[in-house]
């Protein structure tokens, strides 16, 4: 069958406007996604636009009013933190500084993040933004001991190392890598470990259920300690030098599990099946209470 000609021009037509409109997407795609962080970032930031303006090294600071005699040693040890985090975690800071804002109290957090009843954290990482709770709101502590209980044990370098997993990936990883990751920072530089009744290893996720939505899955605890426990074993592959290979390939867009095979010579499966054989044989895994 012979077209018409004015029936050939028209799927002419259609064909370069289908191609300036892919043209479009791919130019604007980068930029739009910029926008929506921006966005973000403003949304969740406009929530402490009454806070006072503290500069640090490293940070924009925001603080509550109540807690500006606070402000000094907070800054320090958040720039004292970024230190050790680069020490581990080698990184270039961008030109402009990531904001720290010190939430007052977990009613103020949970209206930042439009949480309901029974959620709670102590700090947060949301878009180029570090949120901690006020060691003065630490009601679990004595007064006196609030302070140097922050300092031992808060959530600055966890917080700070999702920053910095950002910054050098682009987003580039799954979830449960992230948390696992900033809990080995957050071990290696203060001890800490978050362990519970609910979170020994006798029982544990399967791979595909942390990857599907990790902050809904019902056991947070076991979630939590099975992401270091997998982080953890990469770490005793090739040390602090392999995750910082694997970040250096997630910063070039190469997926993570091309980027682990790349790596560690593992892929998807034998990645699962080599943690489980490694981390059943260090009771570590199956405490149900923190270490004293």
């Amino acid at each position: 069958m012979v077209r018409a000609p004015h029936c050939k021009n028209k799927s002419y037509n259609y064909l370069y406007i289908t191609l300036i409109l892919m043209l479009a997407v791919s130019l604007l795609l980068p930029h739009a996604a910029v926008a929506w962080r921006a966005g973000q970032a403003a949304v969740l930031r406009s929530h402490y636009a009454g806070f006072e303006r503290v500069e640090s090294d490293y940070f924009h600071i925001r603080i509550n009013a109540a807690d500006s005699e606070l402000a000094p040693r907070l800054a320090q040890e958040a720039d004292r933190v970024v230190g050790e985090v680069a020490k581990l975690l080698p990184h270039i800071h961008k030109t402009d500084k990531p904001w720290l804002i010190i939430a007052p109290d977990q009613k103020t957090l949970k209206a930042a993040f439009s949480w309901g009843e029974g959620t709670g954290a102590l700090g947060v990482y949301m878009v180029d933004t570090l949120t901690i709770l006020s060691p003065s709101a630490w009601d679990w502590v004595t007064k006196e001991k609030r302070l140097e209980v922050f300092l031992a044990e808060g959530p600055l370098a966890h917080e700070y190392t999702h920053y910095v997993l950002d910054l050098r990936t682009g987003g580039n990883y799954p979830y449960w890598f992230s948390e696992g990751l900033a809990q080995l920072v957050e071990y290696k530089l203060n001890g800490y470990e978050w362990v519970e009744q609910d979170s020994s290893l006798s029982d544990f996720y399967t791979l595909a259920e942390l990857e599907s939505d990790f902050t809904a899955l019902d056991r947070q605890a076991l979630a939590y300690r099975q992401a270091l426990s997998k982080v953890s074993y990469l770490e005793s592959l090739r040390g602090m030098e392999g995750l910082n290979d694997l970040l250096d390939d997630l910063g070039r867009g190469i997926s993570f599990y091309q980027a682990l095979s790349e790596i560690y010579g593992l892929d998807r499966g034998s990645f699962t099946e080599q943690w489980q054989s490694w981390f059943r044989q260090d009771q570590r895994w199956f405490l149900t209470a923190s270490r004293k």
